[in-house]
């Protein structure tokens, strides 16, 4: 049976080596990567992240983008970040390079939340409800996915009848915030001074989520340069005035008369 899987692992493998270079693409790479999981061979995932290190990144990334996409399924969904996970979490552990795995989990967590909404502050601050649970039981947080300003105020509003417990995730988030307790009818209030991206859940509710993109000033164009005109150049001088025009001779004398001139 070892016997059986290690040649399992080495065929997987040498596809992997084979497909080098321009020669290899991204579902080509999952393919194999998908057969190896599903076969369980440790070693075969192993050896395509080593011997594709250099695609890996990319890969992550286009699993990323088809679990995004919009006709992919709930359980597709699932099954594409959990393979990106597994894949960026080899990388991360063969390189160093934790950029593919947290890029991963921010996309994760952001399929499980609604559109984005850009929120307008109520009396110096953006509310996010906490409404009694639906008739099915689950908690929301309400709206779970704002975008405001940096230097803007989040106020959490607790109109259900228990206390709500909740944080950031540290690991993906741009800042961290903490909140002990909300207790029913009362709020809590966060200034969010650094742009970026807060995920944060309820430590009661595993399933209510919420996220917070604090954007920072939009970048102003620079000055348009200025013009300086070129001075216009001087006027051209008249020219001299030499007599000839009025009938007049050398330096303007006026010729002798006629009848004065020597015979």
């Amino acid at each position: 049976m070892n016997l059986m899987k290690s040649g399992l692992s080495l065929a997987i493998i040498a596809s992997a080596m084979l497909w080098s270079g321009a020669g290899a693409n991204a579902s080509q790479i999952t393919d194999l990567y998908m057969e190896a999981l599903e076969k369980n061979d440790q070693a075969a995932l192993a050896g395509i992240v080593k011997y594709k290190k250099d695609a890996i990144p990319a890969e992550v990334q286009s699993l990323i983008d088809r679990a995004k996409a919009p006709e992919a399924t709930a359980q597709e969904k699932e099954h594409l970040f959990y393979v990106a996970e597994l894949m960026a979490r080899s990388y991360k552990d063969l390189t160093g390079d934790v950029a593919p795995l947290l890029e991963v989990k921010k996309r994760a967590f952001d399929s499980r939340l609604s559109a984005p909404v850009t929120s307008e502050p109520t009396n110096g601050a953006h509310i996010v409800n906490l409404p009694k649970a639906s008739a099915e039981g689950k908690n929301i947080f309400e709206p779970d996915n704002i975008v405001i300003k940096q230097g803007e105020s989040v106020r959490w509003v607790n109109s259900d009848e228990i206390a709500h417990v909740f944080s950031t995730m540290s690991a993906i988030s741009a800042g961290r915030f903490s909140v002990s307790s909300i207790p029913p009818g009362e709020s809590w209030e966060f200034k969010f001074d650094k742009p970026g991206e807060y995920f944060y859940i309820c430590f009661i509710h595993q399933s209510m989520v919420g996220k917070v993109t604090v954007e920072g000033p939009a970048a102003q164009a620079p000055p348009a340069p200025e013009v300086i005109e070129a001075p216009a150049p001087p006027a051209a001088a008249p020219p001299a005035a030499t007599g000839e025009e009025d009938g007049h001779h050398g330096h303007g004398a006026p010729a002798p008369p006629e009848a004065l001139r020597a015979e």
